[in-house]
């Protein structure tokens, strides 16, 4: 009996794994599958596709550091939305991992990045409103690999 299930339960992840596009998977690619019928079976509905990050597979990321002017909060208004919609564009394009200020004080912000070269930030920094015009005091970018973890944020 608990065979025919097993057998049952493969068969239908089969036939429903056959009606989605391939995608190679790397340490870095981290993506949320949810099939309904099949997976409402499987962890409350939902599926995670991952690979860990390890010391034999780690994930390259570059992390793009901005220092903020000491007035940053009051000065960000007119150009949040702009710089926001930006970083966004990447996320979208799927070249940006997380970004956000630093806290308590918000002085500072940090970028990380997969898969963009030096001139790619360069162009997104010299294009960012909050460079433009004059919010961020100095920028560096380093390279970062993250060698523990599922890379789940």
């Amino acid at each position: 009996m608990r065979a025919s299930r097993s057998l049952i339960v493969l068969s239908v992840l089969a036939q429903s794994l056959t009606r989605v596009p391939a995608f190679h998977v790397t340490p870095c690619d981290i993506r949320r599958v949810t099939r309904p019928g099949l997976t409402s079976r499987l962890r409350g509905g939902q599926t995670y596709m991952s690979s860990s990050i390890s010391p034999q597979s780690p994930c390259n990321l570059r992390v793009l550091h901005y220092d903020y002017v000491p007035d940053i909060l009051e000065l960000r208004g007119p150009h949040r939305a702009a710089h926001i919609a930006a970083a966004k564009k990447l996320e979208d394009d799927g070249k940006l991992i997380l970004a956000g200020a630093m806290a308590n004080p918000v002085d500072s912000a940090m970028f990380v990045f997969k898969d963009m070269s030096d001139s790619d930030i360069k162009q997104f920094v010299e294009g960012d409103p909050y460079f433009v015009n004059g919010l961020v005091k100095s920028w560096r970018v380093r390279d970062w690999t993250a060698v523990v973890g599922t890379g789940q944020i």
